[in-house]
């Protein structure tokens, strides 16, 4: 069981990443599902949905704050600046700032996301924005550094505790985008009166039947490529 499950870690892993050991953490011997940036993105993106679900209980719908949204495009733009400048050899990086970078844009990319969720999905929606007042978003910026820290720190229980979960993250964030791409459709659109409801149920199963195909074909890809790089 174990064997099939780390198995399938990897499987999951290797559609979205190359998976270089040197660019990975470890957990005790174990080589995370993700290079380091990858997961760094997709368990920011899991683990602050985590946050933002549990903070905002009121169906909020509107987009953050101006000055919310600068910062969080920041974040966005930190992990990219750390991708180009070091590929062209302009910088040179670690797995320390790519994954801090990964996870800044992961949790900024679900938070600019989270209220369309909100709007599409339920019946009654509520106008306030996100983040209208500062300390709920210093509170969330407290709590990424603490994650953040924690996946740094180098204790047993949490690397273990972030490899068991990245390729998850990684699933979870497919699902989450597809699933907001599916409530665009009218017919699933604006029923819901609570999170988990038997509105969730179809597009659910949509989101992630549609979240295998493109993993799988993603993984296909990935293994066509390194017998063509092989070939070279």
């Amino acid at each position: 069981m174990l064997n099939w499950l780390l198995k399938f870690f990897y499987i999951a892993g290797a559609s979205v990443c190359h998976q270089l050991p040197e660019r990975s953490f470890f957990a005790g011997i174990l080589k995370n599902p993700l290079c380091a940036r990858c997961e760094g993105i997709y368990l920011g993106f899991f683990l602050s949905a985590i946050i933002l679900f549990s903070m905002f209980r009121k169906k909020e719908s509107d987009i953050a704050p101006l000055y919310v949204l600068l910062i969080l495009t920041g974040f966005i733009l930190s992990t990219v600046a750390d991708g180009v400048l070091s590929y062209f050899a302009v910088i040179t990086t670690n797995n320390v700032s790519r994954f801090v970078t990964g996870f800044l844009a992961g949790s900024a990319a679900v938070t600019i996301v989270y209220p369309v969720f909100n709007y599409n999905y339920y019946a009654v929606a509520q106008p306030g924005k996100i983040f209208s007042k500062p300390w709920h978003f210093a509170v969330f910026l407290a709590a990424i550094l603490l994650l953040i820290l924690a996946g740094l720190s180098g204790f047993k229980v949490f690397s273990y505790f972030y490899f068991s979960i990245s390729a998850l993250s990684e699933i979870f964030t497919f699902y989450f985008i597809n699933l907001i791409l599916v409530l665009l459709i009218p017919f699933f659109m604006k029923k819901a009166d609570r999170l988990f409801s038997r509105f969730l149920a179809v597009p659910s199963v949509i989101a992630l039947f549609l979240s295998g195909v493109e993993l799988f074909i993603s993984y296909r890809l990935h293994l066509l490529a390194l017998n063509f790089a092989g070939r070279i």
